[in-house]
């Protein structure tokens, strides 16, 4: 047993099956919102929702149960005290992070033992969350529902299962890497290859929830990643 621990990948997703995931669900929502109709079908609903939870996972790399218990108070309030951005921040960032406060909101829910989740949310995916709380009524949600994401009855529908469905129809070469776990050890390690700064990695392992101690050593760099890139590469310079 202690054998089969050696070369044995740990498996993170593919660069292309990401793509491949992000493609499909841009795909499906844009052909929701645009159909140029008033309103949507309980079955768009649905669906629209499925696919604006898997893309919110997919871009805030947050875990299984965060994204899908964001609350619908919650998600108003993030947006209107968001726009509030203190001159002298402002002032201290480039053009492009300016860029990205205009166009990004966040918002924060309330997770386990009362520990603050952020959520950053795109403006393409506030107005497709925009199109399924007009649509709420039509969808038969009950009222008392109080998720962003919800489905009927009084819970929201699940993350998990929204990025199975998905991950099966985009064509992924490892469909079964597709997952918020997947998705968080792909971010973390592809940041110890971009050789972060320690306060630029203090912030992502925040982001992510994790002690940057925990972030470091269970999302360290594959053994076989460092020796074949990094250290051949310090091996040639010294030839």
């Amino acid at each position: 047993m202690e054998l089969n621990k050696y070369n044995k990948p740990s498996p993170i997703p593919l660069a292309k099956d990401l793509m491949a995931l992000s493609l499909l669900l841009n795909e499906k929502a844009n052909a929701i919102m645009e159909s140029g109709r008033a309103e949507i079908t309980p079955s768009e609903y649905r669906e629209l929702s499925e696919i604006t939870l898997a893309q919110l996972v997919l871009f805030n790399k947050r875990r299984a149960g965060e994204a899908e218990r964001l609350e619908v108070k919650q998600f108003i309030e993030g947006v209107e005290h968001g726009k509030t951005v203190h001159e002298e921040v402002l002032e201290s960032l480039s053009p492009l992070e300016r860029k990205l406060v205009d166009v990004i909101d966040r918002v924060e829910i309330r997770w386990k033992r009362g520990r603050r989740v952020a959520i950053l949310l795109p403006q393409i995916l506030k107005k497709q969350v925009d199109v399924l709380f007009k649509c709420r009524s039509s969808a038969y949600i009950d009222e008392s529902n109080k998720y962003v994401f919800a489905r009927p009855g009084k819970t929201p529908f699940r993350s998990t299962d929204a990025l199975r469905k998905y991950a099966a129809l985009c064509g992924a070469k490892q469909p079964h890497t597709l997952t918020s776990t997947g998705f968080r050890k792909h971010v973390a390690t592809m940041s110890q290859m971009l050789n972060l700064k320690d306060n630029e990695l203090n912030v992502l392992a925040t982001f992510l929830g994790h002690d940057i101690r925990v972030h470091r050593e269970y999302y360290r760099l594959p053994e076989n990643t460092i020796q074949v890139n990094k250290l051949s590469f310090m091996i040639v310079r010294l030839v």
